[in-house]
């Protein structure tokens, strides 16, 4: 039952270098995918070397060349796009393996279970659905959710600012003078980086808990599936994809922290925000996993039932498989051939993910804590 490839929709990102005309020059310069990265790259090459060397005009020191948190940002931002553009690349193939429609014995089956009906509409998705197109999967995430990360970022952001400014923009303002400093965290890091930061964010959520409560509602499972795991296979491996991708990020975040002046990860908020991160991925990986399972395993009841209601409708008597007595070889082909598809259903997996993908996971889990904790031993050290 798999489906072509559907097409999704263009990223925020995609949709601002079109706009400003980087599209346009991406054509001319004969790199066709490249507008998104031509867009940070000027985006960061103001927040960097041009605002940098305007510093030094100022003070006499060029922040780049004594700030290696500058420089590391540079290649980090770039990398944030091409990990975006990477995820929905990989979401539209998973997608695409996903069955086109639901199963028929599955259309008065109610997926939703504990999950809140409130909850997804407010999430952007559809009442109801009854194959990929109805319930939008073309659509990673709705635009509703990435606003909202970015206005929680916001006032996350302006918590810091109002409450310890002169930690966090002190030593700039010492290496690039007050003007310069106020640009870039006034101007450039809310209005430019924390909207890119935000729809990373948002397209992880799209994946990993979106896409699973789009799946329930449209009651989207194959169990004609060989592998038994119920045309979910693809997405399971998208699902281990993103989240291994997530803590990487996390403990690149580490790094930065460390590196960067005016950044502490043993401060307060620096602890804080990585445990809260880690909370967040293990939440946002396994919460979603155990909506999908309950789904799988719920899913599979249903449809056995409906099996073993067609098991008693064979012959003469209600009796079922393998109580049944077949009058006749053609009755015992049925009562065979039914027992057979209820085994099929059995075997399909209830998690869309293998020991091999969870090991990964796990794995990766422990990068952000391993480099934060790595980083606190060397600053102990060399102090």
């Amino acid at each position: 039952m798999p489906g072509t490839d559907p097409s999704v929709r263009d990223l925020w990102i995609e949709r601002a270098a079109r706009r400003l005309g980087f599209t346009r020059l991406a054509r001319a310069v004969g790199w066709e995918t490249g507008a998104p990265y031509l867009l940070v790259a000027a985006v960061v090459g103001i927040h960097i070397p041009l605002l940098s060397v305007v510093g030094w005009t100022r003070t006499g020191t060029l922040s780049m060349a004594v700030n290696p948190g500058e420089v590391f940002q540079i290649p980090a931002w770039l990398g944030v796009v091409w990990v975006m553009r990477r995820l929905k690349g990989r979401y539209a193939r998973a997608t695409a393996d996903l069955p086109d429609a639901v199963d028929p014995d599955l259309t008065d089956f109610d997926p939703e279970g504990s999950v809140s009906r409130r909850l997804t509409t407010a999430l952007g998705i559809p009442d109801s659905g009854d194959s990929k197109e109805t319930v939008e999967i073309e659509s990673i995430v709705p635009a509703r959710v990435i606003l909202g990360i970015v206005l929680v970022g916001w006032a996350l952001y302006a918590t810091q600012l109002l409450t310890n400014p002169e930690s966090l923009i002190g030593p700039v303002v010492e290496l690039t003078g007050p003007a310069v400093a106020a640009v870039r965290f006034y101007v450039i890091i809310p209005l430019a980086l924390y909207p890119i930061g935000g729809e990373l964010l948002g397209l992880i959520v799209g994946a990993l808990v979106i896409l699973p409560l789009k799946i329930r509602r449209g009651g989207l499972i194959d169990f004609s599936d060989p592998h038994g795991a119920g045309g979910l296979e693809a997405v399971g491996r998208l699902f281990k994809s993103i989240a291994v991708t997530y803590f990487v990020l996390l403990a690149l975040f580490t790094t930065f922290q460390t590196v960067a002046i005016g950044a502490d990860p043993t401060s307060l908020f620096s602890s804080t925000f990585i445990l809260a991160g880690l909370a967040f991925g293990v939440a946002l990986f396994f919460g979603p996993m155990l909506w999908l399972r309950g789904y799988i395993g719920a899913a599979k009841e249903h449809k056995i039932d409906v099996l073993a209601q067609r098991t008693a409708d064979i012959g003469d008597t209600a009796d079922r498989f393998p109580y049944a007595e077949p009058a006749s070889p053609e009755e015992t082909s049925r009562y065979l051939y039914e027992r057979l598809r209820m085994d099929q259903i059995e075997r399909t997996s209830e998690l869309p993910l293998n020991t091999g993908m969870l090991q990964e996971v796990l794995f990766a889990l422990v990068l952000p804590y391993v480099t934060s904790m790595a980083f606190d031993y060397l600053i102990g050290t060399v102090a």
